[in-house]
């Protein structure tokens, strides 16, 4: 036996316990599972140490003494294999949870070992060297039951390793393959023993890479854990099947853009309220998205109280207010992952179409998640096969009394029916998948192939509206894909007019500016869509040269209420202003032929909306060019 090895195992397991009750208390029943390993592993190289004092420094006249540190070491030692396979078990198994039912099935070759330990026969030699070592019925038993568990982890890691995550599953299989080649080298090779070593490896390995404490919390956030640690914790949950919910807070900006000191604000908040929290309840704080902290709560009975300490927090000012969310986990989703989408939509996106400072996450709620869901599912197949359509909607230049220009706009067919999808729904969620960037080029690419192919130009339109998104025009490479296309259709530049969209999104002021410089030294032009409402205001005209300003159909709608003619002034008012500022106007959702008589004597140059035409496809469009000529002067002069 030699003693400098344990030593050394010993002081590792030392620092590693320290290390873990230091930081957090053990909440997964893994984690709760590895800390035992790790004890037992620790009293069993405590007593490998007093077994070797026994020995070399103890008579023979001490047998009973050497039967029973021998009998403590390699029980300890089984201990520590079969704690080990719980543990992999936990980590391989659907449910993520280690029941009773299974630990008692396990535990059948233990017990086994422990009764032959106790009744077994050992023996005991020396080596040439003076090395200790012991063997009989017994050792070989208990080295047969080790060699099991080993055993069974190798294989099991192996045949569910799709189940674990990559850095998991080499640290949980390279781990139990070093102490299963360890094992078979002490059991060859009398008078050594390297299992301290085995089992330093296999707790070294998987606590750096699985069961770090600082791997489960935020940097930025002290005692609040990420949504790693989140996510485990729901798929043990739900592999117990007993009822819990998960309360949420949910933290939303009075704005959509986020500075530095708007994110420390976030930060000191979300700490206090999780300090306050765990104060209070005792319930751990979870950041299961950026702007959520949410709590695994058991009892019903602590949810009303949770809401009050949460409606009654002071945040005293500031950019963000507080929402107080609540789910029943097991009725309302299936799974841990079906749970975290939940979460993700609510404080992502629902979260935002409710005032309510207290939500219920309800069927009706994932009912619109499960929409919302099944939109991103068609707009990501219609990206990979280009199957989105672009109609267009002529717009009047009162000037002259043609439809000199038109707008693009997208649209989008559900599949296998003949219904379309609303933009307004399917928009929102291709800017929140990343996937209009790739919209955006799809339909300059059909709207250049349109012009091209059937001469515009030779019905008298003069430029054609092609919206732009944020996302796109701060793309680096965005003038690159535009002009391209342009040159590859043989386009003029100056027929394209781009009318910016969402300007909330534009976050790089410099690709912005260097992009949108380069389209006019082409001959494009540029327009501010939506003027009115959203994000598109008086700041972005001072920072944009913008030609033509287009009135949201909304703005246009107040301001010519009958109901309240006062509004008419705002109108009018925003129009002497954007005309002495040497702007263009135009203006969208006109319906009436009395809305456009009142927009032309206020002295609007460009008219839109379904007073002239819906959008429109192609081939309808260029019969609409044929047939509808002299529109104004029949609509509008005329009367």
């Amino acid at each position: 036996m030699e003693i400098r090895t344990p030593i050394v195992a010993i002081i590792v397991l030392s620092i590693l316990i320290i290390i873990y009750l230091r930081k957090t208390k053990p909440q997964l029943s893994s984690s709760r599972v590895f800390f035992v390993f790790l004890v037992m592993a620790f009293i069993n190289i405590v007593s490998e140490i007093t077994e070797c004092y026994v020995f070399i420094f103890l008579g023979g006249s001490f047998n009973a003494l050497r039967r029973g540190v021998q009998n403590f070491y390699v029980g300890s030692l089984l201990i520590c294999t079969y704690v080990m396979a719980l543990y992999v078990y936990s980590k391989v198994t659907v449910k993520r949870g280690v029941s009773a039912r299974v630990s008692a099935i396990l535990a059948i070759p233990l017990v086994i070992g422990l009764i032959s330990m106790l009744n077994g026969k050992v023996r005991y030699g020396r080596t040439q060297t003076g090395f200790y070592y012991n063997y009989g019925t017994m050792i070989i038993v208990c080295y047969f039951i080790g060699f099991f568990y080993l055993l069974a982890m190798v294989i099991s890691i192996l045949i569910y390793r799709k189940r674990l995550r990559r850095e998991d599953f080499i640290a949980l299989f390279s781990g139990a393959l070093a102490w299963l080649l360890f094992a078979a080298y002490q059991y060859y090779t009398k008078g050594v023993q390297v299992s301290a070593i085995a089992m330093m490896v296999m707790a070294l390995v998987v606590f750096l890479v699985i069961e770090n404490p600082k791997e489960l919390f935020e940097r930025a956030l002290p005692n609040v854990k990420n949504k790693d640690a989140f996510t485990m914790y729901l798929l043990e949950k739900y592999g117990h099947e007993k009822p819990f919910f998960i309360v949420s807070v949910i933290f939303t900006g009075k704005t959509s853009v986020q500075t530095a000191a708007n994110r420390d604000e976030l930060y000191k908040l979300q700490a206090d309220v999780a300090e306050l929290i765990q104060d209070k309840l005792d319930v751990d704080g979870y950041l299961s998205n950026w702007n959520t902290l949410s709590f695994v709560v058991v009892s019903p009975e602590k949810i009303e109280e949770f809401m009050n300490i949460i409606n009654n927090y002071k945040v005293d000012g500031g950019n963000y207010k507080l929402t107080f969310a609540v789910i029943d986990a097991l009725k309302c989703a299936r799974d841990a992952n079906e749970a975290l989408q939940i979460l993700t939509y609510v404080s992502g996106e629902y979260i935002y179409k409710q005032s309510s400072p207290n939500l219920v996450i309800d069927e009706k709620v994932i009912d619109k998640m499960r929409y919302r869901n099944t939109i991103e599912d068609v707009v990501r197949e219609s990206v990979r096969n280009n199957a989105f359509e672009v109609y267009y909607q002529p717009i009047l230049s009162v000037k002259d009394g043609t439809f000199s220009s038109a707008e693009a706009l997208v649209r989008l067919k559900r599949p296998d029916s003949a219904n379309y999808i609303s933009p307004e729904d399917f928009i929102p969620i291709s800017e929140k998948c990343g996937l209009i960037q790739q919209i955006d080029d799809l339909v300059f690419e059909k709207v250049c192939s349109f012009i091209a192919k059937e001469n515009i130009s030779s019905f008298g339109v003069k430029t054609i509206e092609v919206n732009l998104s944020g996302n796109e025009v701060v793309d680096y490479q965005a003038f690159e894909r535009l002009s391209r296309k342009m040159e590859k259709y043989h386009i003029p530049p100056k027929f394209i007019n781009f009318e910016i969209t969402e300007t909330a999104y534009i976050n790089n002021d410099e690709a912005f500016r260097e992009n949108v410089r380069k389209l006019k030294e082409m001959g494009s032009t540029f327009s501010m869509d939506d003027f009115g409402s959203g994000y598109s205001n008086l700041l972005e005209i001072l920072k944009m040269d913008y030609i033509l300003v287009k009135m949201d159909k909304e703005f246009i709608w107040s301001c010519l209420d009958k109901s309240k003619p006062e509004n008419l002034k705002m109108l009018q008012y925003t129009i002497n202003f954007l005309k002495e500022y040497g702007l263009h106007i135009l203006a969208e959702g006109v319906e009436t032929m009395d809305q456009a008589k009142i927009l032309i004597d206020n002295g609007v140059e460009y008219l839109q909306g379904f007073y002239y035409s819906r959008p429109i496809p192609e081939k309808e469009y260029i019969e609409f060019l044929n047939t509808q000529k002299g529109l104004f002067e029949s609509k509008v002069k005329g009367e």
